[in-house]
């Protein structure tokens, strides 16, 4: 009778935690890699439109239009830059083959950028949105050892809350059969033909 009082306390169920190690892994690196475009799509954005800002108070204040034209061209390049490093993005990530559920995957990544920020700033890592390009910079770089042994520190409990965990892996199953058949239809990660 002792021992049934004592296990009257204990869950009746084990831990469940959603989806395998790698896909665990995935999440964590899809969230880190989206957090990371944003913020480096605003900064290119704000970037461009403080140039062309910058144009005009030349061209009103000094009537320097050389200086003026070499700004807003300057500008158009960025902006143009952001516009390719998006569509690579999309393409890398093969937007356009799961766009039925892409919306409702922004919504839950906008839910969690606030938490994948802090959780950087707890490992060590760049986290403000102005620094978050830097964190790119370090991955690609030659801090790359270091900041990925950070990054494996990376606690996805922490970012996405229990109940939004099972529908991000739902999710991103779907999108994953998605682009496996956008694959074997010739899409986006399809053979190449010589």
């Amino acid at each position: 009778m002792g021992e049934i009082d004592e296990r009257a306390d204990e869950p009746d169920v084990g831990e469940f935690r959603p989806g395998s190690p790698t896909s665990r892994w995935a999440l964590a690196r899809y969230l880190v890699g989206r957090a990371i475009a944003e913020s480096i799509g605003w900064t290119l954005l704000v970037t461009a439109l403080a140039l062309i800002a910058g144009a005009v108070v030349v061209q009103l204040s000094t009537h320097l239009t050389f200086v003026t034209v070499l700004l807003a061209i300057v500008a158009l390049g960025v902006l143009g830059l952001r516009a390719v490093l998006r569509a690579l993005l999309r393409r890398l990530t093969a937007t356009d083959s799961y766009a039925p559920i892409e919306a409702r995957l922004r919504e839950l990544v906008g839910e969690t950028r606030r938490d994948v920020r802090r959780e950087l700033r707890r490992l060590g890592l760049p986290s403000r949105v102005i620094t978050l390009p830097l964190l790119g910079v370090r991955l690609a770089g030659r801090r790359r050892a270091d900041t990925l042994q950070r990054l494996r520190g990376f606690e996805l409990g922490r970012v996405v809350p229990p109940v939004r965990l099972d529908e991000f892996h739902l999710l991103l199953s779907k999108a994953a059969g998605a682009a496996s058949t956008a694959t074997q239809a010739g899409g986006p990660f399809g053979t190449m033909r010589s």
